[in-house]
């Protein structure tokens, strides 16, 4: 745990002061579900099992088939972001149908939406930033030094400068989704909220339908349906969830304009990605479709200015790349074999951004 003596030295607010102080300053209507947003899942379904179809009966050439592989990654990918901001009761009330969604955008990851919202909505929303309670950081000195898992993960994290970190984005949401199946939901008592018996089903559901599909169509094709597109789906996903909070302070109080980064790109990737990087205004707005995310960035930065944390997507890779993700304190990063401890990025710290522009 990190200990009272090294908490943060930024001021701060609960995400509920932030709600309470910026949303005079937006319109009424985009608080209202955005059910049209749904409009993105059958689109996306479509390329993935007209893609999926195309490699299995014509066995095209290995580098076509990596290429449709790639492509129904992407949409898998695009579908997961719709999920997210569904099961955040952002598109439809109807819970069926958050489920549904739910289910479509996490197969792949073979991630229970039960367990997902347990996870994400309450267990991350909740504790952003909390050094025990959050699931989705790397922890500190402490952690590292006691628990022989957190060091192997760490060894291959962005910033442990090892050549294993490269394949770190490929594979770690689907990972990490195991380990809060069979690990956090333990620690975290999630079953007190949520049904484990349907927690396990989803997850074996999904899994099954895999197994099944690989006994269907072959170890090639397979490789094409799934294992392919899973690596980029995860590569997508994470460069976003691992830009939005590694590389912030750890809070003592839920800060959203301190534990977490928004990140920004071209027009035209953020609405093909629904808004995702968009995460400052998604911890403050959780409900709030990111269609209206641009909205509620610029309440954000007229209200509190250079407190708000934004980095262009690429920049924010490199940084996350070359900073540790261990922290000393709240404030600091360290890097465990070496010791060397870098500054956080934190609110008004102009300096870190222009180091993030220099790597």
């Amino acid at each position: 745990m990190v200990s009272e003596q090294t908490a943060s030295r930024f001021e701060q607010y609960t995400v509920q002061q932030y709600a309470r102080a910026v949303r005079p300053h937006l319109p009424a209507e985009i608080f209202q579900p955005q059910p049209w947003r749904l409009a993105w899942l059958p689109l996306h379904l479509a390329i993935i099992v007209g893609l999926g179809s195309y490699v299995v009966v014509a066995r095209p050439a290995w580098y076509v088939a990596t290429l449709c592989a790639v492509v129904a990654g992407h949409s898998w990918a695009c579908i997961a972001f719709l999920a997210h901001e569904t099961m955040h009761h952002a598109v439809v009330r109807s819970r069926l149908v958050e489920r549904a969604v739910g289910y479509c955008g996490l197969m792949l990851f073979c991630l229970s939406p039960t367990l997902w919202g347990a996870w994400h909505n309450q267990a991350h929303h909740g504790n952003t930033g909390s050094p025990d309670a959050d699931p989705d950081h790397f922890g500190t000195l402490e952690h590292w030094r006691t628990s022989a898992a957190d060091r192997a993960v760490v060894r291959v994290a962005p910033g442990s400068r090892h050549k294993r970190s490269a394949l770190f984005l490929f594979f770690t949401f689907t990972f990490h989704s195991a380990v809060v199946l069979l690990q956090h939901s333990q620690v975290g008592n999630y079953y007190a909220r949520i049904s484990r018996r349907t927690v396990y089903l989803e997850t074996a559901s999904m899994v099954a339908l895999w197994l099944t599909l690989l006994a269907a169509v072959g170890a090639r094709s397979f490789l094409f349906l799934w294992v392919v597109p899973a690596m980029v789906a995860n590569a997508i996903t994470m460069s976003y969830i691992a830009t939005n909070h590694f590389l912030n302070p750890l809070t003592a109080i839920n800060d959203p304009l301190v534990n977490s980064l928004s990140v920004r790109g071209p027009a035209w990737i953020e609405r093909l990605h629904l808004q995702f990087g968009y995460h400052v205004e998604h911890h403050i707005f959780p409900t709030v479709s990111a269609r209206y995310a641009p909205l509620v960035r610029d309440a954000i930065v007229r209200l509190y200015g250079e407190r708000y944390l934004s980095l262009p997507h690429a920049r924010a890779l490199r940084l996350l790349y070359s900073r540790p993700k261990v922290h000393h304190d709240h404030d600091t990063l360290i890097d465990p074999r070496s010791m060397q401890v870098f500054k956080a990025l934190a609110p008004g710290d102009l300096s870190m951004a222009a180091v993030a522009a220099a790597d």
